[in-house]
């Protein structure tokens, strides 16, 4: 094979080779973006306050992150909530757990992927409306951990991460196990 034909090749098999690692690139891009919020507050904490402010500043558009509905390291405030860490987290794990039973796992229905998400957005919905128009009290009380708001969002979160474990990734592994090539 001359280098000119290598070259040609390259970005098929490029592709083959991220259809054959799906899950570990999504894994691994999962375990970076859920990780940063929390080294953040690390550097905050270690004096490198610049560059944990620019971590905390490049999740600003992607999470709310008021103070009170987010984790507290060292004493300074993770760049996402409580919501988005029980996402990411539960994500991760999941996805080390599907790695293993990939074979064998068939996806769940589109209607119980669904109703495991409809609970993420009906509360992710009450606090939006609670934040814009407070004197409603839709979510009144404590959103400190252990709280029922806390749980709500941990619970939630963890649902979302369930429905996409269960019904998204085995259609992913489908659809690529199916990719020519691979």
């Amino acid at each position: 094979m001359t280098t000119q034909s290598a070259l040609r090749n390259l970005p098929d098999r490029a592709i083959i080779w991220c259809y054959r690692h799906w899950l570990g690139l999504v894994t691994t891009l999962v375990l970076l973006y859920g990780s940063l919020p929390w080294l953040a507050p690390l550097l905050i904490a270690f004096g490198y306050y610049q560059l944990g402010g620019l971590l905390f500043y490049l999740y600003t558009p992607l999470c709310h992150q008021q103070p009170e509905q987010s984790f507290m390291l060292l004493g300074n405030q993770v760049a996402f909530c409580h919501r988005e860490a029980a996402m990411y987290t539960s994500l991760f794990i999941g996805g080390l757990i599907f790695a293993r039973v990939r074979q064998t796992l068939r996806p769940i229905s589109v209607r119980l992927t669904l109703l495991l998400l409809l609970p993420l957005a009906l509360d992710g919905t009450t606090h939006l409306i609670n934040d814009l128009l407070p004197t409603l009290g839709l979510r009144a009380g404590s959103d400190a951990i252990g709280s029922l708001n806390w749980w709500l969002r941990m619970i939630t979160g963890i649902l979302f991460a369930l429905a996409i474990v269960l019904g998204v990734y085995p259609r992913l592994e489908r659809e690529f196990r199916g990719y020519p090539g691979r």
